[in-house]
């Protein structure tokens, strides 16, 4: 997990606007509203993640994301262009944030609790992670992740994350 200045100010942001506003209902199975996506790309824009390794947020419906990131000297190891392990982590991370992110109206604060990922390849050029809400209660939720370089799976990943609702607090 990022734990730099810029990325605590963003989840207190977060977190302030949750408690402005009303408890939203999941919008599993719903509708991502016309604005939504276009404030949740605003909203992960200034992620160090996203600005430094240059992801690239392609696709974000009701429970999915696709985030993408290309083989560049600061994302692959140093022999071989091979897309380092920990980056295809947090492109896996971020998209499961991302897919999660969608499955409310509104802002949720919520955290990765577990992440488990399986290297399948190794992953050379563009890689796309889609990630997928398998399960969700008030509580938890459970996000299984793809990861494809040229069409082949190269990674497979499992996250859970720690939802903190407003009546929490």
């Amino acid at each position: 997990m990022i734990q730099d200045a810029s990325f605590w100010s963003t989840l207190q942001g977060l977190e302030k606007e949750c408690h402005t506003l009303p408890m939203q209902k999941p919008l599993l199975p719903g509708f991502l509203g016309p604005d939504f996506a276009n404030r949740l790309r605003a909203r992960f824009a200034d992620f160090p993640v996203i600005q430094g390794w240059g992801l690239e947020i392609l696709e974000m419906t009701p429970g999915q994301a696709i985030v993408r990131i290309q083989a560049t000297p600061r994302t692959t190891n140093p022999v071989g262009g091979i897309i380092n392990g920990g980056v295809l982590a947090s492109l896996a991370d971020m998209a499961s944030a991302l897919a999660l992110s969608t499955a409310f109206e509104g802002a949720m604060p919520f955290a990765t609790s577990d992440l488990g990922i399986r290297y399948l390849e190794p992953a050379k050029g563009a890689v796309e992670a889609q990630a997928t809400v398998l399960r969700l209660s008030r509580h938890s939720a459970v996000i299984s992740c793809e990861l494809r370089a040229a069409g082949e799976i190269v990674a497979l990943c499992t996250s859970h994350f720690a939802i903190k609702l407003k009546s929490d607090a």
